[in-house]
């Protein structure tokens, strides 16, 4: 049943090296742009995910060098890109021209590259702050979650992916996390691994948790987040981090923009103490402690053909996955 209501504007068919683009009314002076068909992430690999992330980055990065009169601003997503607009200033449809123009001569990104922020960030698994998140809720929601045992989550994740507590911290810390888009929460980053082999994956909870500490670092269906701010959530917690979102800038680093993340950021963990954690947070409070970043260039294509040189440890993983999802096949919680 079709409606007069349709928000779909255009559709660019699907080409070679790009997927069908849906462009969507999403309000009174805002347009969504959608790359592809909206497939859930199990049924993707990393490759598909970020290939499409990707381009996202490079179009954002465009737009916002073509200057469009009336264009406030765009807000990338994943896999989609958010146009912010004056009406009465720029037209829907030639918003939509514009933005076509720059779609279609965009055949492929494989030859595209960019400049990325490297940021290191300290990590304590299990911290006790997460423990606290979980025996909240089996004690007020599900006593019976199997992937709480213990008060961890660890157990349950390396379970789900064939592997033991250990590999999971190593594979964790050994890929590095590029940042497709902040949002959500406050600050909050949605990232991915770069290296396949650390594209580890998990159901949510169900249902969702009611309080998740500031600093919590989880992980569902290959995608990695961390908590700017302490709120309700769903993933699978791996541990903590430092601070991520000053609303209130005590820290340089927050100076101009209350959120540490952006598109095109990578993030590198290394497994640190509970009480390292803590002391850095206070650290940052006070304005003190320098946040380890770099600059360095990343090629599409190389990240592409890395990528493609992994097939068998990806096959040897999905194999592994795949047996142990078969095992716990069942469990509910």
């Amino acid at each position: 049943m079709t409606s007069k209501y349709d928000p779909v504007l255009k559709r660019i068919p699907q080409r070679p090296e790009c997927p069908e683009i849906v462009f969507r009314q999403a309000g009174d002076g805002f347009l969504e742009v959608v790359y592809g068909n909206n497939e859930a992430s199990a049924n993707k690999t990393i490759k598909d995910i970020l290939l499409r992330s990707f381009r996202v980055m490079v179009l954002n990065q465009q737009v916002r060098q073509a200057d469009i009169p009336g264009l406030t601003e765009t807000v990338p997503g994943a896999e989609s890109l958010t146009y912010i607009y004056d009406p009465l200033e720029l037209n829907t449809d030639a918003l939509i021209q514009r933005v076509s123009q720059l779609e279609l001569a965009l055949e492929s990104v494989m030859d595209e590259s960019f400049d990325v922020r490297v940021i290191r960030m300290p990590l304590a698994f299990d911290h006790s702050l997460i423990k606290k998140s979980i025996d909240k809720f089996t004690s007020e929601i599900n006593p019976d979650a199997v992937y709480c045992k213990d008060g961890s989550n660890l157990d349950y994740i390396a379970r789900y992916n064939g592997i033991t507590v250990e590999d999971l911290k190593q594979r964790f810390c050994g890929t590095e996390w590029i940042v497709s888009m902040v949002g959500f929460f406050p600050g909050l980053p949605f990232c991915y691994p770069l290296k396949p082999t650390g594209a580890l994956t998990c159901p949510k909870y169900n249902p969702a948790r009611t309080w998740t500490p500031e600093g919590a670092v989880d992980l569902a269906d290959y995608c990695m987040t961390i908590f700017g701010v302490a709120s309700g959530g769903g993933c699978q917690l791996v541990g903590r981090t430092i601070p991520i979102f000053q609303a209130t800038p005590t820290h340089s680093q927050f100076a101009g923009n209350p959120a540490l993340f952006r598109p095109t950021d990578v993030i590198s963990f290394y497994e640190e103490t509970e009480e390292a954690v803590d002391h850095i947070y206070e650290l940052i409070r006070q304005g003190q402690w320098e946040y380890q970043t770099s600059i360095r260039n990343f090629s599409v294509r190389e990240w592409v053909e890395y990528y493609d040189s992994c097939a068998n440890d990806i096959r040897d993983l999905q194999e592994k996955q795949r047996r142990a999802q078969a095992e716990l096949a069942g469990l509910e919680g």
